[in-house]
């Protein structure tokens, strides 16, 4: 019996999710576990895996369609198999007002009445383009910026961290000497050049060891905590008019030289779209590359904790028998105050610094 390949949730709490491509064609074979489709949550593009072994027999809903969680893709089973057709989608309009989901969710989004649209589809449907084309007709006013997608998406994402997770700061200021000399010895070495993010992550990481009940997230079902069993870590990448976040396994376990190389190819692929899916408690967001001295950040609505880091700057400090002049750098440390209570917030981010000041 053909088995239906149906929208997972992906661990996002959005409604639909967008198909970004088909990785099998119909009448191509899949494992077990075999990366089927590319599918774009409001966070990164994943890999949706086929449950079952088989061969693709259909396809009912195509690249950049927006389709519901839970809804049928498609179907696997052995070739020759019928394929049902009913119930396998939701219900679509009748006559002239026959859209695909992303069409359909362009409309409202832009307060396009769908019986205003002339479809170009099969029968007269309503394909993404023939909305695309109202809305490039209609004249943006000039003090006006179309917000892309992405941005509405992190919009929400932190608009929702605010409304939802009671949080507060706790920041400390961090002696870098050690820190700048470990940077100059790997650097004299001929080794990838780490820099202070690289240095950030080994840190967390070995925080969340030497503390794991900060390692955990909250699980509004139940509700209950999920401790989380490796000390991975989130880092936020900047990409064009957008934040994600991907995820570094376990940094503190790898040579500088490894984790330079491993941080590199996640932000890369992190700008491209694609990032790790795997649970972090805890992301670093550095912002002392623009400049920034300090800041403190929002935690992100599926995590525990984000560490904000500013600039390494130079100040003149007290030393034994005067005063001495080194690099600094602050660090402010954002919890969900759930998971985390104001004496464990200081622990943590005191084993961080620690692991930054005794290299």
């Amino acid at each position: 019996m053909a088995r239906p390949v149906r929208m997972p949730p992906l661990g996002t709490t959005a409604d639909e999710l967008k198909i970004v491509q088909w990785l099998k064609a119909v009448g191509e074979t899949v494992a077990q576990g075999e990366p089927l489709l590319e599918v774009e949550t409001d966070k990164a593009t994943l890999e949706v895996e086929a449950a079952v072994a088989g061969t693709l027999l259909a396809v009912l809903h195509g690249a950049d369609e927006m389709v519901a969680v839970g809804e049928v893709l498609g179907f696997l089973g052995e070739p020759g198999e019928d394929v049902p057709t009913e119930g396998t989608s939701e219900p679509r309009p009748a006559a002239k007002r026959q859209a695909v989901p992303v069409a359909r969710k362009l409309a409202q989004e832009h307060g396009i009445d769908l019986a205003s649209v002339e479809g170009s589809g099969p029968g007269g449907r309503i394909e993404k383009q023939d909305v695309l084309a109202l809305i490039d007709a209609a004249p943006v006013p000039e003090d006006e910026i179309e917000v892309s997608r992405h941005r509405q998406a992190v919009a929400e994402r932190l608009t929702r961290s605010i409304r939802t997770i009671p949080q507060f700061n706790v920041a400390v200021d961090v002696d870098m000497s050690s820190a700048a000399a470990e940077l100059a010895r790997e650097r004299a070495a001929g080794a990838a050049a780490p820099t202070v993010t690289h240095l950030l992550l080994r840190a967390t990481a070995g925080a969340l060891r030497e503390h794991p009940e900060v390692n955990r997230l909250w699980v509004a079902e139940g509700p209950r905590l999920r401790q989380l069993g490796r000390a991975d870590v989130g880092l936020a990448v900047a990409g064009d008019d957008t934040l994600l976040v991907t995820t570094i396994a376990e940094p503190d376990l790898l040579e500088l030289a490894a984790l330079v190389e491993l941080t590199g190819r996640a932000t890369t692929e992190a700008r491209a779209g694609k990032v790790s899916g795997a649970p972090a408690a805890v992301t670093i967001s550095n912002l002392g590359m623009y400049g920034v001295d300090r800041f403190a950040a929002i935690v992100d609505p599926d995590q525990t904790a984000i560490l904000a880091a500013g600039a390494v700057t130079e100040r003149v400090s007290a030393a034994a028998g005067g005063v001495r002049v080194g690099p600094w750098l602050e660090l402010t440390l954002t919890v969900d105050h759930r998971v985390v209570d104001g004496v464990l917030a200081a622990r943590f981010l005191a084993a961080i610094r620690t692991r930054l000041q005794d290299f």
